[in-house]
């Protein structure tokens, strides 16, 4: 167990490096947050460290009086006066520690042979030793003299004093936020629970070119099913010429094609069988039976990228509005081997021909994971991907690099975070490299999903209410959900409870 906590400003690390590394060489073990491990979560690392140290050294600056997360960290070392507050510039101090004496070492830079250094030093270890520490007059700020005065003025300042302690208090206090929050990025990532039934996860979807992987079956009824012979492919052309296609037997019919092996990365692709064609057909849905993680991509080829992945095989989509196709399956097995006029290929091309009539195809997944990749046809500046209403567990525009373990967001990642039961609060808004986590939901869901082909991003609208809100960067990460002091001041039903206390 670490025995101090140091709480610092982004812009003062180091400072706090110092001011470790020293008291390291002095045989106390220190937790700052440089030592937090790749791939955990930060903020729970944080609040772990935090809640275990039985010192918490605070060095307050301009920079670390206008820090969200610094004020936070010095509020709950409070707790058990574990507080060693030090104090490196003038007026440095918030307003609701000044109650508190500091250390008053102004300029200094942490340096472990310096006077301040044995100072803190000695401090420290009367803390840690649970004996009262006296800080040297001559290094040390006086307390606030605000209870002083309630004390001679009476009853009346008191209760003054205490109303104002309260709203200081309440500045603190966070509650679950009521929210509307629109993002726009390449990659997002929805923790999906549709509930009973089953859950439409798209719109209908017009596409060029489709592409399916981890396919289990896929079913279709063609007026004509035609396939190519590989012996036949023109490699410089990489094109069949007529006489490779062969009718296969029993077209007319529906036609089946199943994996050649479970777990095998099955994949079927389909496109205009004359390339000329705009449109190869529509993409109705993809239907979720269960609880799923959704991730959404886009790439610089006017392609999207949808993700899903489940617990169990449940995934399952519906393909119509097809004319002549041309379908190319890979690890996928024709239901009736013997129609096919030479032996079972790894990949083999097909030609469905529906001419007029509705073609309708079906795709279901063979294992806990589906990607779809499409090339949606750009009829306007903005594709509209999901209307439904999708219930949300969790969602988050960052990830991890599997490099590096830093968070990433896309670089044309934004957004802007509105509070609905709060109409007058100032709107949040953020870009990259800022994240965007989004936790604890409660009625929680997404109202709209478009592909933005001009900026090559999606836009996603949610609303709900969070009991986790953050944005900012993992060096100063910050709280979006607003305090009790907020719903005073901006709460439209409390305008008589802000009159009285004068807010």
């Amino acid at each position: 167990m670490k025995e101090v906590f140091i709480s610092y400003a982004s812009e003062n690390r180091a400072i706090a490096q110092r001011v470790a590394a020293g008291l390291e060489a002095a045989g106390i073990f220190v937790w700052w947050d440089r030592q937090i491990q790749i791939g955990s979560q930060w903020d729970i690392s944080i609040e772990d460290a935090l809640a275990s140290a039985k010192c918490v050294v605070v060095l307050w600056t301009v920079h670390a009086k206008q820090s969200r997360w610094v004020r936070a960290e010095a509020h709950a070392s409070l707790k058990n006066e574990r507080m060693v507050p030090v104090m490196l510039e003038a007026n440095s101090v918030p307003l609701a520690f000044t109650g508190l004496q500091a250390l008053r070492f102004f300029g200094w830079e942490g340096a472990p042979d310096s006077k301040e250094f044995s100072v803190l030093l000695n401090v420290i270890k009367a803390k840690l030793a649970g004996k009262p520490v006296i800080l040297p007059a001559e290094v040390a700020t006086k307390a606030s003299w605000v209870g002083k005065i309630a004390a001679v003025v009476g009853l009346k300042m008191m209760v003054s004093f205490m109303v104002a302690a309260l709203l200081m208090a309440s500045a603190f206090w966070r509650m679950d936020a009521d929210v509307t929050i629109q993002v726009q990025t390449g990659r997002i990532e929805l923790a999906v629970n549709p509930g009973k039934g089953h859950e439409r996860l798209t719109d209908s979807l017009m596409f060029h070119k489709l592409s399916l992987q981890n396919v289990g079956r896929v079913s279709l009824s063609p007026r004509q099913l035609l396939v190519a012979n590989p012996d036949e492919l023109d490699w410089e052309t990489d094109e069949y010429p007529p006489k490779a296609w062969v009718e296969l037997l029993g077209s007319g019919r529906t036609w089946e094609l199943n994996a050649s092996k479970p777990g095998l990365n099955s994949t079927v692709s389909l496109e205009s069988m004359d390339r000329k064609e705009l449109v190869a057909g529509k993409l109705d849905a993809i239907m979720l039976a269960q609880p799923a993680m959704v991730i959404l991509e886009t790439s610089s080829k006017q392609a999207m990228t949808l993700t899903v992945r489940t617990d169990q095989q449940s995934q399952r989509v519906v393909l119509s509005g097809l004319g002549k196709v041309e379908m190319v399956g890979e690890g996928l097995v024709a239901q009736e081997v013997a129609t096919l006029p030479f032996g079972q290929q790894p990949e083999l091309t097909y030609q469905a021909l529906f001419d007029g009539q509705s073609g309708t195809m079906t795709v279901e997944a063979s294992g806990k994971t589906f990607i779809v990749v499409l090339n949606p046809i750009e009829s306007s500046k903005q594709i509209i991907f999901s209307t439904t209403t999708l219930p949300l567990e969790s969602l988050d525009v960052s990830w991890q690099d599997p490099k590096t373990g830093a968070r990433k967001t896309h670089p044309k990642f934004q957004g802007v975070v509105r509070y609905r039961d709060l109409p007058d609060f100032p709107e949040v808004k953020f870009k990259a490299p800022m994240f965007l986590t989004v936790d604890k939901l409660e009625r929680f869901e997404t109202t709209s999903i478009r592909l933005d082909l001009t900026n090559q991003t999606f836009v996603v609208e949610m609303q709900g209410t969070a009991g986790y809100l953050k944005t900012g960067t993992a060096e100063n990460p910050q709280d979006l959900r607003p305090t009790v002091l907020n719903y005073i001041r901006y709460h439209p039903n409390l305008a008589p409870l802000r009159k009285l206390v004068g807010l």
